[in-house]
């Protein structure tokens, strides 16, 4: 299971790849995005949880979600 994750004054939210933990602040996003020099937000709180789900997600890991699901990519 991925973990939706954001970055403190991201615009938007990004997925993990999967197994990646969202503590880590060298974990990549599907899109390869790394929250370097800050961490991955989203996991610790429902406050965290609902701003997560709330933004939209980027293109990037958009497309690769859409693959990964046998969709086509533009």
């Amino acid at each position: 299971m991925s973990e939706r994750v954001y970055m403190v004054d991201g615009s938007v939210a990004h997925e993990l790849q999967w197994g990646c933990s969202p503590n880590n602040s060298a974990a990549p996003a599907l899109c390869g995005r790394q929250p370097w020099p800050g961490d991955w937000y989203g996991t610790g709180s429902q406050t965290e949880y609902d701003r997560a789900a709330e933004l939209p997600l980027c293109g990037g890991c958009q497309q690769i979600l859409r693959h990964q699901a046998g969709g086509a990519s533009p």
